[in-house]
C-alpha cells in the first residue's frame, strides 16, 4: 500500500492577487523585491523570469555579471544552474517514455551494458534517487578541478562513481545523487540512439525556445556567462571563484548553463498536452515509492521535487507544485518553481551562493503567487 505524503513547500501561506492589480504594478513590486533580495543576500547580480499561460510576462536582471569590469547583468546573462539539469533530464526521460523508447520499470541494464549492479534497479528508481548510487565521491573533485577536460558522452564520466559500491539495497532508501544522473543521461543517450546533449537540445531546448542553454564545456558561455564569486569579505569585496574547473562531466546531474527565461520556458513542458501525454505529466507530479510502498522522503519524481502550496489564509485547498534548486559550489545558485495547474512558473539565478540561500526560494514563490489568477487554476 502506497503511503500518501503531503509536503508544504514553504512554511508561510501565500495569497493570490486580486484581479484588479495591473501587470505594471506587479512588475514594479517584483523589481522592488529583487532589489531587496540583492541587498539582503549581498548578491553581485540577480536575474528573475516569470511565465504565465505559455508566455514570459516578466524578465529582469539587476546588478553586475562581472564586478571588476562593472559589466551589468542582463536577461541574456547565463549562469551555471547546477542541479536544474535534473528537471531537464527528467523531461527528456519523460519524452522517451511517451514515445515508447524507455520503460521506467525495466532495469537500467537494458539500456546500459557492462556496468556492475545496473540490473539491480529500475530506470524509475534511478531517476528518483533510490537506486543507491553514491553522490560525494572523491573522483568528482578530480574531474572538476584537477583533470579538467570536456566530456563528450556520459559514459566518459562513469569513472566518478562506477568503482564505488551502492550505498543501500536498491529501492530501500532515498540518497540524492548527481552521479546517478550521469548514469541516467547515458540511459537516455542509448535509448534515443543519439548523443545525450543533442537529444536534449532537439527534444527540449529547441521546442521551448531555450536558446541560451548549453552544455557547460570550455566552449560555452563565451559572450554571456556571468563571472562567479566564492565569498564576500568584510571589506565589501567579492572574491572570484576558481575559473579552471569542469562541470561538463556531470551532464544531467548538473552540467549546464542557462538563464531564468529559458528555465520558465522549459516549465511549459510539464503541462503542455502537445508535448507530453496526461499520463506522463502525472508521473512528473507523483513522487516515486520505495519498494516497501512508502513515498521517498524528498517527494522526488522524475527529476522534480513535488510539493504543495496553500492558496489562501482560510482556504484549506492545496495545489501541486514542481520545483528544484541548483547550486554550483562557491559559484552560483538557481531555482525553478512550476505550478502546472496554473500554467505558471518562476525562476531565478545569481552568480554567488549566499548564506541561507534557500530562503530566497520561498520569496520567489510569494512573487509568483502574486501573478496568478486563482480561478484559472481550476478550469
Amino acid at each position: 500500500m502506497i503511503k500518501t505524503t503531503v509536503r508544504l513547500l514553504f512554511a508561510c501561506t501565500f495569497i493570490y492577487s486580486a484581479d484588479g492589480i495591473g501587470s505594471a504594478l506587479l512588475n514594479d513590486s517584483t523589481i522592488e523585491e529583487m532589489v531587496a533580495l540583492k541587498n539582503e543576500f549581498t548578491l553581485p547580480s540577480l536575474s528573475v523570469a516569470i511565465s504565465l499561460n505559455n508566455k514570459v510576462v516578466f524578465a529582469q536582471a539587476i546588478g553586475l555579471s562581472d564586478v571588476n569590469s562593472t559589466r551589468m547583468a542582463t536577461t541574456k546573462t547565463q549562469y551555471s544552474v547546477g542541479s536544474l539539469a535534473k528537471p531537464m533530464t527528467g523531461l527528456a526521460l519523460a519524452k522517451l517514455v511517451d514515445i515508447k523508447k524507455i520503460d521506467l520499470s525495466r532495469p537500467v541494464s537494458k539500456y546500459v551494458d557492462n556496468l556492475k549492479y545496473a540490473e539491480a534497479f529500475s530506470v524509475e528508481e534511478l531517476a528518483a534517487h533510490i537506486a543507491g548510487i553514491p553522490h560525494n565521491t572523491p573522483e568528482r573533485d578530480i574531474a572538476e578541478f584537477k583533470e579538467v577536460k570536456d566530456h563528450a558522452s556520459p559514459r566518459d564520466a562513469f569513472y566518478v562513481f562506477d568503482k564505488h559500491p551502492l550505498l543501500t539495497n536498491p529501492g530501500s532508501e532515498y540518497h540524492y545523487s548527481s552521479n546517478g544522473y550521469i548514469l541516467l543521461s547515458a540511459v537516455i543517450e542509448n535509448a534515443a540512439q543519439q548523443h545525450y546533449v543533442d537529444f536534449l537540445s532537439e527534444a527540449l531546448w529547441q521546442p521551448f525556445g531555450m536558446n541560451s542553454t548549453e552544455h557547460d564545456t570550455s566552449f560555452a558561455g563565451k559572450e554571456n556567462e556571468a563571472t562567479y564569486y566564492q565569498n564576500y569579505s568584510d571589506n565589501q569585496h567579492f572574491t572570484e571563484s576558481i575559473k579552471k574547473r569542469d562541470r561538463s562531466f556531470l551532464f544531467g546531474g548538473g552540467g549546464f548553463i542557462s538563464t531564468p527565461t529559458d528555465l520558465v520556458n522549459m516549465a511549459r513542458a510539464t503541462f503542455d498536452d502537445s508535448y507530453l501525454s496526461k499520463e506522463t505529466q502525472s508521473r512528473l507530479s507523483t513522487p516515486v515509492a520505495l519498494r516497501n510502498g512508502e513515498i521517498n522522503e524528498d517527494n522526488y519524481s522524475l527529476g522534480w521535487r513535488v510539493g504543495q502550496l496553500k492558496l489562501g489564509e482560510s482556504d484549506e485547498t492545496l495545489i501541486t507544485a514542481l520545483h528544484h534548486g541548483g547550486v554550483t559550489d562557491k559559484a552560483s545558485t538557481a531555482y525553478l518553481l512550476v505550478i502546472p495547474q496554473c500554467k505558471a512558473a518562476i525562476a531565478f539565478a545569481t552568480n554567488y551562493v549566499p548564506d541561507q540561500f534557500w530562503k530566497m526560494r520561498g520569496r520567489m514563490a510569494k512573487i509568483l503567487i502574486g501573478y496568478v489568477n486563482e480561478d484559472r487554476c481550476f478550469k
